[in-house]
């Protein structure tokens, strides 16, 4: 299903933040060895990769995931997707300019004609489309 590729690939996002970061001071630790915020946030992540299906609990912990990260964490932002921004949506929007919504809004179309013609769906062919547009 096309909604499965464009689920996975936010969850290969998650995964790819959580390999760049484990490679960053203090996440190359022990998990035990981090203080007890950053252990709810490792976990949070951790929880968050692991996911088969989206549902309302992900969106929850992928917005408290962010707010984590933009209000305690924001050296890790560099590392930080701004399709999951998207993805979240939510409390998550409020860190996107107008443009870049805009920008979100463009993709989700695309996909959804995609979708409704029964048609694949590539996000990195449909950002750089889109891309050449602007």
């Amino acid at each position: 299903m096309h909604y499965t590729q464009y689920f996975i690939h936010h969850v290969d996002l998650l995964k790819k933040f959580k390999h760049d970061i484990g490679q960053l001071p203090p996440y190359q630790i022990n998990l035990s060895d981090l203080t007890e915020s950053d252990q709810t946030f490792m976990r949070t992540l951790d929880t968050l990769c692991t996911y088969q299906e989206y549902d309302e609990k992900m969106i929850e912990q992928g917005q408290w995931l962010v707010e984590r990260i933009i209000s305690g964490y924001n050296h890790l932002l560099q590392h930080f997707s701004r399709d999951l921004l998207w993805f979240f949506g939510g409390s998550c929007l409020h860190h996107m300019p107008d443009d870049e919504i805009h920008f979100y809004q463009q993709l989700d179309e695309l996909r959804h004609a995609s979708e409704s013609q029964d048609r694949p769906f590539n996000i990195e062919e449909a950002k750089e489309f889109l891309n050449k547009q602007i």
